[in-house]
């Protein structure tokens, strides 16, 4: 994976912070996130047996927001770890695994409190 730069960073981790408030307001169990065909990323939140999501069409933040995961799950060596986040005031340990989905890159994101 790429190095980002600073500008890139901040705009991923804003991202990635709408995604991650947006999931445990739902009280996701999972979140997925992979390439969309037609470009941007597909954001996917499951809540029990069910998913609904979207697309995020920002295609200046595609890679960047891969990046970041990857980075801070620490996925250099392997295809699956942890990352911390803080939403609403809540530590969570998110389990990250990394998969290929059609050739491509994705990641599940699994939610647990601190």
């Amino acid at each position: 994976m790429m190095k980002l730069p600073r500008d890139s960073k901040t705009l991923a981790i804003k991202k990635m912070q709408e995604i991650v408030d947006r999931a445990v307001d739902i009280s996701a169990d999972a979140v997925t996130i992979e390439f969309a065909r037609e470009g941007g990323l597909e954001v996917l939140f499951v809540v029990g047996d069910t998913g609904f999501g979207g697309i995020l069409v920002d295609r200046t933040l595609e890679a960047a927001v891969m990046t970041l995961i990857h980075q801070r799950a620490g996925l250099e060596k392997r295809p699956y770890g942890t990352m911390h986040w803080e939403s609403q005031g809540q530590d969570f340990k998110i389990r990250v695994e990394e998969y290929d989905s059609f050739g491509e890159t994705a990641y599940t994101l699994t939610f647990s409190k601190m």
